[in-house]
């Protein structure tokens, strides 16, 4: 019964190479993969630009400045970062040490490293902040114009002057509690509430996410054409279905001759083969599986609430890099604007600039004290010089006065640690050659990095999420390699097995009249 069941002629054969085919269409059509590797291909496609190896390197280089500029203004932004605390017992410490007055150290390093000093006198920026309201109320009374006025002024004659000023009460309002960012975790459940903690979210978590999944992205990428898979089941299945109905059909109706199914029967394991040749010449196995592991990997960058939380995040980031950029290098052209800012209110007023001068530091000193201090990398430069007087002048090696700085006034020496090597990265970018936007735009410097990841990742992010969430249905990845190779093997050897079966009964046949003609 089995034998006359697998009879190549007989119609069981084909229908089961139908219902292997609607088996296909029921697993692409059942499982909705058409849906889910279409969204999978458009993930890839808007996440390309990412995982780039000049741009995955360059993230890196960015995050990675973007740290330093976190480290170096932590302490001073706020009173709760310390540094502010830890001037006058800094100056205590060397007056002790020296035996000289307060007035006579600070007066010492007014003179020697005036930046420096006016940056200790500005700490923490947010007495900045809280004097630019009287800054500006002075400026419209010294000038005769409207406050107003004087904000469209600077904006027009001071802009860089006027960027930082903009971007300072925002940068030391939300410093300790960045507004719009609730409900943003670490990856570990750690909540994100500061800046300290954005930089962290991105640095320790979202971007080391890129750089582990880059290979497995790039081979999903370049092996796999994953728009084409489910389609190509679909119509694999429905060739397959089509072929066997034919061939079942004109078994049935006794109308299938011999030639005509040996053909369907050479053409069953071709497919099954086609099918199994896809499967190596793709390396569906390693990039599928690579593949599911990048999803699983990045299923919490793609969270609701992380989603939610980038924006304002990274718009955070932003005004503190519109805060820095024009401070931080001679290049930022705010301290070329500080003395013709000066020098304008001078000649408006008829006061001698030491006048103007005078009556700044008098009303706003904090104010009057930042702007004394810049550029920033100013004060980097003053920095070798600072520790060597302080070394000579408190009979300490240089690491010795290193150890007492990290251990008595630990965030003023986070700070002075940080800032050269911020200010020397802000302008020229290190390790990223090859760094560019999306577009195409070089990236060379901090503000480049900015816009990055600003401009281009993270609505990158936001506009896949829906994409990712279907790609990340059930089932894995992982299946398909091993479904397409059984689907394949299965047409395969079912169709080797019923040609031979063929053969079998072409032989058979033959010697059966054979033997009529003989008999006969």
């Amino acid at each position: 019964m089995v034998r006359r069941a697998l009879n190549p002629m007989c119609p069981v054969g084909w229908a089961v190479v139908t219902l292997v085919g609607v088996a296909i269409v029921a697993i692409v059509l059942g499982l909705g993969l058409l849906d889910r590797l279409g969204s999978g291909a458009d993930v890839i496609d808007n996440a390309k630009p990412a995982f780039t190896d000049a741009r995955v390197t360059g993230a890196r280089a960015g995050i990675d400045a973007i740290s330093v500029a976190v480290d170096t203004a932590d302490p001073i932004v706020t009173e709760q970062g310390g540094a502010a605390a830890e001037v006058p017992q800094l100056i205590a410490f060397v007056s002790k040490q020296t035996g000289l007055a307060e007035a006579d150290v600070l007066a010492a390093l007014q003179q020697n490293f005036p930046h420096t000093t006016a940056l200790l006198q500005a700490t923490p920026l947010s007495s900045v902040s809280a004097e630019l309201p009287k800054l500006v109320t002075l400026l419209s009374t010294v000038l005769e114009i409207t406050p107003e006025e004087v904000g469209a002024a600077l904006q027009q004659s001071f802009p860089r002057l006027a960027q930082a000023v903009g971007a300072l009460p925002a940068v030391t309002a939300g410093w300790d509690a960045v507004p719009g960012i609730e409900g943003l975790t670490r990856f570990d459940g750690t909540p994100v509430t500061d800046v300290k903690g954005i930089r962290d979210y991105f640095g320790a978590d979202v971007i080391p996410t890129v750089e582990r999944n880059r290979e497995n992205f790039q081979q999903l990428d370049d092996w796999v054409p994953v728009r084409v898979v489910a389609p190509l089941l679909l119509v694999v299945g429905i060739v397959v279905i089509l072929w066997g109905a034919w061939f079942l059909v004109r078994s049935v109706m006794g109308k299938l001759r011999l030639g005509e199914s040996m053909f369907g029967w050479l053409i069953v394991p071709v497919v099954g083969l086609a099918v199994v040749l896809l499967v190596g010449l793709w390396n569906l196995f390693p990039a599928l599986e690579g593949g599911q592991a990048m999803v699983e990997d990045l299923r919490p960058v793609f969270a609701d609430a992380r989603i939610q939380a980038d924006t304002p995040a990274i718009s955070m980031v932003s005004t503190v890099v519109d805060l820095l950029d024009p401070i931080t290098t001679e290049a930022g052209g705010a301290a070329a604007e500080v003395p013709q800012l000066v020098a304008f209110v001078s000649q408006q007023t008829g006061l001698a600039e030491a006048d103007v001068l005078a009556t700044l530091q008098q009303e706003v000193p904090r104010t009057a004290a930042l702007l004394t201090a810049l550029p920033l990398s100013a004060v980097s430069a003053e920095l070798p010089q600072l520790t060597a007087f302080l070394s000579d002048t408190l009979g300490l090696s240089p690491d010795e006065l290193t150890a007492a700085l990290q251990g008595s006034f630990p965030r003023l020496a986070q700070s002075i640690a940080s800032l050269p090597v911020l200010t020397t990265a802000w302008d020229a970018l290190p390790n990223a050659d090859g760094f560019t936007r999306f577009d195409g735009t070089p990236i060379t410097n901090v503000t480049g990095a900015r816009d990055y990841f600003g401009a281009d990742v993270i609505p990158m992010l936001a506009a896949s999420q829906r994409d990712f969430y279907a790609l990340d249905e059930p089932p894995s990845l992982n299946l398909f390699a091993p479904l397409l190779s059984a689907i394949g093997g299965i047409v395969l050897v079912f169709g080797l097995f019923m040609l031979l079966r063929h053969d079998v009964s072409v032989r058979t046949s033959r010697m059966a009249r054979e033997r009529l003609r003989l008999g006969s």
